[in-house]
């Protein structure tokens, strides 16, 4: 009884989630692209490049 009336409701929200997630991911994958992106832009600092040709 309880799985009958359970389930068009976890239908329901299952397909409103469905439809806010691909816009929700999209901007995470965003962020998470342009934090990787500034990343990679950052100049290595001459301290850390000291230590690293120490290891040479």
């Amino acid at each position: 009884m309880s799985s009958k009336s359970g389930s068009p409701r976890g239908e329901a929200l299952g397909k409103n989630a469905e439809k806010k997630s691909p816009a929700k991911g999209q901007d995470v994958n965003g962020a998470l692209r342009r934090a990787y992106e500034t990343t990679v832009d950052e100049t290595i600092p001459q301290s850390l490049l000291d230590l690293l040709s120490k290891l040479d």
